[in-house]
């Protein structure tokens, strides 16, 4: 394990009893994480080995890379287009093939990525920055100043950008030219992982996560609080046992939205009024999966899960990865797909749980959750900022 803290200007290996003296401290914003070691996954049981892996073309990206399951660098797709940023605050635009349009240097670092919309690609920074430009010479439109870092892809819907910072205020600002629309804000706890739930809108509502363990329902068009509930309670000796995140982003499956915290709960809330239908102990800090009315969770401990939407019961359990750090965990078509710091995509059956497919594409870790282009193809990022493109195929 290795253990790690992040102060505004202070990243290295501490003990643990400095740890503690820092953790004594007031007014500290910061995030940590222990990060198994990357290991090589056990075979897949015999006769269940049913996908195939093709490399249809690579492509290595000049910058920095680093990987980390909170905050790893998203991958935009649209329109014959891919769109990454590495750690450094560098934009970097491809054509689906593989080729580089341009590139971009922003002020700050932009470690969870660009968003793709309306021929326009936003992007926020650790320097509290969000910017606009133009998709295709990234040409810049505007760039506005919030409080403090960014902490979230910056989401694009209906006459809205909504965007979190490291504060706590979630942001709403106007797509034309940045103006702000509404904030709202909460309390943060003193230590956080530093990244929340990317915000969900479903109706003219948004669903927002916040680091104290607290999801909040909000119009979307003025900012007004509808209803909030507690995913998760602090509890715990010292600030890094009280981490409660909710680092997952809200799903909504039918009438209840689904929300998740770290060191927490997975839990079901009504849709109107906030009612919570179930609750159930799962750190989890990968948003979940919905596929046809059922509910996929990759938790903190790398065990993947199926899980009833109407009352929590877990209906099937993989922990064959069990410590595995993952750091995606997506869907493409009608397959499960989990990424790792080793450098490994998985492919799982859904309605099994069963391993049915895995790969090493580097030997680094793969980036956050692979992007899916339909049929069979996915988009792959490395730690080292190699982007693949793969084919899967059945046996």
């Amino acid at each position: 394990m290795t253990l790690r803290i992040s102060l505004s200007s202070f990243r290295r290996p501490v003990a643990l009893g400095f740890l503690a003296i820092l953790l004594n401290g007031c007014g500290i914003t910061s995030w940590f994480h222990s990060t198994p070691s990357p290991k090589a996954p056990p075979p897949i049981t015999k006769g269940q080995d049913k996908v195939s892996f093709s490399t249809e073309w690579q492509s290595r990206l000049y910058g920095i890379w680093q990987v980390d399951p909170y905050q790893g660098t998203l991958v935009a797709h649209g329109q014959g287009q891919v769109v990454v940023a590495d750690a450094s605050g560098h934009l970097v635009s491809m054509t689906d093939s593989g080729h580089q349009m341009w590139m971009r240097s922003l002020d700050g670092r932009t470690a969870r990525g660009p968003t793709l919309a309306g021929g326009v690609v936003y992007a926020g920074t650790d320097a509290g920055k969000v910017y606009a430009l133009t998709a295709t010479d990234g040409h810049k439109l505007w760039a506005v100043q919030l409080s403090s870092e960014v902490l979230t892809p910056v989401v694009a819907v209906n006459g809205h950008l909504l965007v979190q910072t490291a504060d706590g205020h979630l942001w709403a600002l106007d797509p034309k030219d940045g103006k702000v629309q509404w904030t709202f804000s909460m309390n943060e706890p003193s230590l956080i992982l530093r990244t929340v739930a990317t915000p969900t809108v479903h109706d003219g509502v948004v669903y927002a996560g916040f680091a104290d363990g607290t999801v909040v329902a909000l119009s979307l068009s003025s900012g007004a609080e509808l209803w909030r509930e507690q995913v998760a309670i602090p509890h715990g000796s010292n600030e890094l046992a009280r981490m409660v995140d909710v680092a997952a982003r809200p799903v909504i499956a039918k009438d209840q939205v689904i929300a998740a915290a770290y060191q927490g709960n997975l839990a079901a809330y009504a849709l109107q009024g906030g009612t919570q239908n179930w609750s159930v102990p799962m750190s989890v800090y990968q948003t979940p999966v919905l596929d046809d009315g059922h509910l996929f969770v990759a938790d903190a401990d790398g065990r993947i899960s199926s899980v009833d939407l109407n009352s929590g019961d877990v209906l099937w359990r993989n922990d064959r990865l069990s410590g595995h750090y993952i750091t995606g965990f997506g869907l493409c078509g009608s397959d499960l797909l989990a990424t790792d710091n080793a450098g490994y995509l998985y492919v799982v059956d859904p309605q099994t749980g069963h391993r049915v497919g895995q790969t090493r594409l580097s030997d680094s870790g793969i980036q956050s959750t692979p992007v899916c282009l339909g049929n069979g193809q996915i988009l792959a990022f490395s730690d080292a900022g190699t982007l693949y493109r793969i084919k899967l195929a059945k046996r």
